[in-house]
């Protein structure tokens, strides 16, 4: 399998000087071309194997399907459980840095008391987790619902739930869907509906509220056509992506490069952006995690409504995630008395860019709640 890619990689085909040179217009070459150079010559496929077998991997069949989830217990026995799901483009790489701090606070600025025990489930169709045969479990509603399934077939009665990007709407469902084991639900802005939405938009927007809508309008139509053509072809992607690891790349970086604040040029960032890579390659998952595009509005809809019996809600801001930080009220007009804090920095990808801040606002809500 690596030497395969390696080959296609050192063959790889780009094409010829464009009079467009600019992330505005999409990847670009020569970024593209550095990128499979590095890959095909730098990358130390070794220790990305290494690196993996280091990690507890586990995997479970639900509902027909294999899901692969990493499972790291604390050592002290008052530990809680969380589940933490990633988002898009990514996997269970991206909350790799959360685990020591989680599991074992006082080694990273915490206390005994912070401790969780954690599970990182990769989602249908990523990584080790099998695609089911039907697209309607791909909703974010399906996955809390095996989320719950999973947790409770580890031992788990009652757990927190974290999350960001499709992450995040899989939290809020855990949320309002499964509030008798939910103890606090953690999520990104990504929660929150970036449209007008009949049932939660109703009646009169303040102008902050109107704004950020604009604001989110204009980036769908600036910024938005991979979302527009992953959710209405993404046959077209999956075999434009299946065979050629430059597409792959060239797809990724842009969205890691826009939404985060890493520089994908230097250490440790560069390496991180190709095992995510090499991980997608040799899986084969990237072509079945666009299919969540697909599925993102199928009933009963990307993200809930107010839900008067749901788990408590916290959600968290940056002002370097897409459309930078909305209105409060628009929280409150969609979450039942949710917290909302705003952190400092980091952005789409929160876990890798800024794990510190994330941890320790996922410790002050459980405590908050304790």
């Amino acid at each position: 399998m690596v030497s395969d890619l390696v080959a296609r990689l050192v063959n790889a085909r780009f094409p010829p000087q464009l009079p467009l040179d600019d992330w505005t217009a999409g990847t670009p070459i020569p970024v593209v071309r550095d990128l499979i150079h590095t890959w095909s010559t730098e990358f130390d496929f070794e220790d990305y194997r290494a690196s993996l077998r280091a990690l507890p991997h586990f995997r479970l069949k639900i509902d027909g399907a294999w899901t692969h989830f990493l499972h790291v217990r604390s050592p002290h026995a008052h530990a809680r459980p969380i589940v933490i799901t990633h988002g898009w483009p990514s996997s269970f790489l991206e909350i790799v840095p959360l685990l020591g701090r989680l599991t074992r606070p006082a080694e990273h600025g915490g206390r005994a008391e912070d401790a969780f025990h954690v599970v990182v489930p990769s989602m249908p169709g990523f990584a080790y987790s099998e695609t089911p045969t039907n697209i309607e479990q791909l909703t974010a509603s399906s996955i809390a619902d095996r989320w719950r399934v999973l947790m409770s077939r580890i031992g788990y009665d009652s757990f927190f739930a974290s999350g960001a990007d499709i992450g995040a709407r899989v939290t809020a469902w855990l949320s309002a869907r499964h509030a008798d084991v939910v103890l606090g639900a953690h999520m990104s802005t990504n929660a929150l509906s970036p449209v007008r939405t009949p049932g939660v938009h109703d009646g009169v927007l303040s102008a902050e509220d109107d704004a950020w809508l604009d604001r989110m309008a204009t980036w769908a139509e600036t910024d938005g056509a991979y979302h527009h053509l992953q959710g209405t072809k993404p046959l077209t992607v999956a075999v434009a992506s299946a065979d050629s690891p430059v597409t792959l790349a060239a797809w990724v970086v842009e969205k890691w490069q826009a939404w985060s604040r890493l520089d994908l040029t230097v250490q440790p960032a560069r390496t991180m952006l190709l095992s995510l890579l090499t991980l997608y390659w040799t899986t084969g998952s990237f072509s079945s995690s666009v299919l969540h595009y697909y599925a993102h509005d199928l009933p009963p809809g990307a993200r809930p409504t107010i839900e008067p019996n749901a788990a408590p809600i916290s959600l968290y801001a940056s002002a370097s995630e897409i459309g930078g930080v909305p209105p409060r009220s628009l929280a409150l007009r969609q979450y039942r008395q949710p917290r909302w804090r705003v952190l400092p920095r980091g952005g789409h990808f929160m876990a890798t860019e800024e794990p510190d801040l994330l941890v320790a606002d996922m410790r002050a809500f459980a405590a908050d709640l304790r």
